[in-house]
C-alpha cells in the first residue's frame, strides 16, 4: 500500500481536487512523485463530454437533433474518444519533450493532462444551467438568450468569459505540470505544450495539399 506521508506531503489523495486549483505545483508533484492515478481516466471522458457539447453548439446540432440525442452523442463521445485523444496529445507532448531533454513518460504526461482538465471541465455545470433554463435551444443556430438585445449582449458575454476564464485556468495549469514533470521552465514548458500542436497542425496540412494535389 502506498505511503503518502501526510506529515512531509501537503498534499493527499483526500485534498487533491482542492490542492489542483489552490497549490497546483504541489498537486503535480505529488501526482508525478505517486505516480498518482486516481481520477484520470474520468477526468479524461469528462473532457471528452465537455468538448463534444462545444462541438454540438457551435455545428448548432440542435437545429436537427433533439436534447436527449445530443447529451447521447456527447456521452458516447465522451467514453470513446475522451481518453484517446487525450492519450495521443500526451503521446506527443512525451515526444517532442525528449528534444527538449524532457523526462516525463507519455502516462505522466497524461496524469498531469487530466487534472489540468479540471477548470474545464467545470463548464458541465455550465452546460447543465443553460439545459435547464433553455434546453434544445442552446444547441440551435438561431438561439438567443433573451428578446432583449441589451440583455441578451449581456448573458452571452458572461458565458463566453466563463468559457474564456475556464480554459486559460485549465491551460495555465497544465503549463505548470509540463513543467514539473519534464523538469522545465515555464517558458520550455510553453514549447513543449505548442508542439505537438504545430505538428498535427503541419500534418493536416501536407496530407491537404497532396489529396489536391492528388485530386487535380
Amino acid at each position: 500500500m502506498t505511503n503518502y506521508n501526510s506529515k512531509e506531503e501537503a498534499v493527499n489523495p483526500k485534498n487533491i481536487l482542492e490542492k489542483i486549483c489552490t497549490s497546483p505545483k504541489k498537486a503535480f508533484q505529488f501526482i508525478d512523485n505517486y505516480k498518482y492515478n486516481k481520477h484520470v481516466i474520468l477526468l479524461l471522458i469528462l473532457s471528452g463530454i465537455v468538448k463534444a457539447l462545444d462541438k454540438a453548439e457551435t455545428k448548432s446540432m440542435g437545429d436537427n437533433i433533439p436534447i436527449w440525442g445530443i447529451i447521447g452523442f456527447s456521452l458516447l463521445i465522451g467514453l470513446l474518444f475522451g481518453w484517446l485523444l487525450n492519450y495521443i496529445y500526451a503521446f506527443l507532448v512525451s515526444k517532442t519533450g525528449e528534444y527538449l531533454n524532457g523526462k516525463a513518460s507519455t502516462e505522466s504526461i497524461l496524469r498531469v493532462l487530466a487534472y489540468s482538465l479540471i477548470p474545464a471541465i467545470i463548464s458541465l455545470f455550465v452546460y447543465f444551467v443553460q439545459i435547464l433554463f433553455y434546453g434544445n435551444s442552446i444547441f440551435q443556430s438561431t438561439f438567443l438568450y433573451s428578446s432583449d438585445e441589451l440583455l441578451n449582449n449581456i448573458i452571452s458575454y458572461i458565458f463566453i468569459f466563463i468559457d474564456l476564464f475556464l480554459m486559460v485556468w485549465s491551460l495555465i495549469l497544465l503549463i505548470i505540470g509540463v513543467s514539473i514533470v519534464q523538469k522545465f521552465s515555464i517558458g520550455k514548458a510553453i514549447v513543449n505544450i505548442l508542439l505537438p500542436a504545430i505538428l498535427i497542425v503541419l500534418i493536416f496540412l501536407i496530407l491537404y495539399v497532396v489529396i489536391d494535389l492528388i485530386a487535380h
